[in-house]
């Protein structure tokens, strides 16, 4: 976890060209190109990965040394030629399997950066035949949907404790594996053939977990700080996706793996106490980045209890902003949905935060559809219809009555939040 990390304010800072995007890195399709070089070191890793999963005796061990091409040669295609959403994507790979859990929490901050401020026009190109699929696709891929993300795995085997006996390290997949073994009948057969397969006992593994308690706290300390950046991260993801007709990338298997290793670190070394976590959990947003809000003098600690069924995180401290005050409801929202899916509290405060960023004119003509009835209330509140109609409406009571705001490229996005429960569940949001 020692690796240098980015280098964030130059990675955001606007590019001379293409309005602060600058060009982009397809462009060049010559094979000595950044883009292309690039591309071809991340096949590479891959590559290796495949042949160390599958078992290959002439595999190389541990990480495969392209990523650390694709580090740099990423950084400097971010940095020199264009703002690339794709490119942003295979440096979150190299970052958690290089720098771990610090590059994880590095890599949510780049892409909100990148999402934040080259949306409209950062790489692939938004009006392009495939652009928004690809920019989708590429960011989807991260967590994945259904089936793992290109980080799962990696993330998965960041070391929660190095083991006493010969000092490797034990991720989550391997703690799982021991502690699914464990609870197994003694009379069951896979019990004893995944120990002798290489299996730990859980119990010794416990115990030896708790010899490395620092490593242990420190982790969490990490862990807790990567979920609060993916956390935002997704609502990033939905300011932008929101609507536009491709579904919204997830963040939640990182997010939920991320619980997963909180819950770990719970056990072995206690609770982190409550009035420790917003003084040791850093601030996941790059600094001085732009509409990126946060509570100033706070840090995004969790304020439920650790161990509970959900370990996502709501900021301490005093509400410090509206925004802030509308994205701690977002996080509530998200707590119902996971822990109480049955229930309608989610949509409720989903839909809460979709109005609560709804411009008035918008939210006047779907709370009032009838025009009758938008001109009485506005008289009742003192204001003209005759002439305030047009003015605060615009076109959004047509676009209302006609079933949609079909000529408002925002609409959509503001409008999409409360139906991000559905994406998991299938169910409608429209209850």
């Amino acid at each position: 976890m020692a690796e240098a990390l980015l280098d964030l304010e130059t990675l955001l800072a606007p590019l001379p060209a293409g309005g602060g995007a600058g060009e982009d890195p397809r462009e060049d399709i010559t094979p000595a190109s950044l883009y292309q070089q690039l591309r071809d070191r991340r096949f590479e890793a891959r590559a290796v990965e495949r042949r160390q999963d599958s078992g290959d005796p002439e595999a190389p061990e541990g990480v495969p040394t392209q990523w650390r091409d694709v580090l740099s040669l990423g950084q400097r295609c971010l940095a020199g030629q264009g703002r690339d959403f794709e490119v942003g994507a295979w440096l979150a790979e190299a970052l958690v399997r290089l720098t771990g859990l610090s590059g994880l929490a590095e890599a949510a901050r780049l892409l909100d950066g990148l999402l934040d401020a080259y949306w409209e026009n950062g790489f692939p190109r938004l009006d392009g035949e495939d652009g928004l699929d690809d920019r989708a696709i590429a960011l989807g891929g991260l967590s994945g949907s259904g089936v793992d993300g290109t980080l799962m795995q990696p993330l998965r085997r960041i070391p929660l404790f190095r083991r006493a006996t010969d000092g490797t390290d034990v991720g989550l997949h391997l703690w799982k594996q021991a502690e699914d073994t464990a609870g197994l009948p003694a009379e069951d057969e896979r019990k004893q053939q995944r120990l002798d397969a290489g299996v730990p006992d859980f119990e010794r593994l416990s115990q030896e977990a708790k010899q490395d308690l620092p490593f242990v706290r420190a982790m969490r300390l990490e862990a807790r700080a990567a979920q609060a950046a993916w956390q935002a991260l997704d609502e990033r993801f939905r300011e932008r996706f929101a609507g536009t007709g491709v579904a919204v990338p997830s963040t939640r298997q990182v997010v939920e793996a991320l619980g997963q290793m909180l819950e770990v670190a719970d056990r072995i070394a206690g609770p982190l106490p409550r009035e420790a976590a917003p003084a040791m959990a850093p601030d996941p947003r790059p600094a001085g980045a732009a509409d990126m809000p946060a509570a100033q003098g706070t840090a995004p600690a969790a304020a439920a209890a650790p161990g509970a069924a959900w370990s996502g995180q709501v900021p301490a401290g005093a509400i410090a902003s509206r925004e802030e005050a509308i994205h701690q409801l977002g996080l509530l929202a998200e707590f119902f949905r996971r822990t109480e899916p049955h229930s309608p509290l989610a949509y409720t405060l989903a839909e809460a935060v979709r109005r609560a960023r709804m411009p008035l004119p918008e939210l006047l003509a779907e709370v009032l559809p009838d025009d009758m009835a938008r001109r009485m209330m506005l008289t009742m509140l003192g204001i003209r219809p005759a002439d305030g109609m047009a003015t605060l409406f615009g076109a959004a009571p047509a676009a209302a009555e006609a079933g949609g705001h079909a000529d408002d490229a925002s609409a959509p996005e503001e409008a999409q939040p409360a139906a991000a429960p559905d994406e998991e569940t299938g169910a409608s949001s429209s209850w």
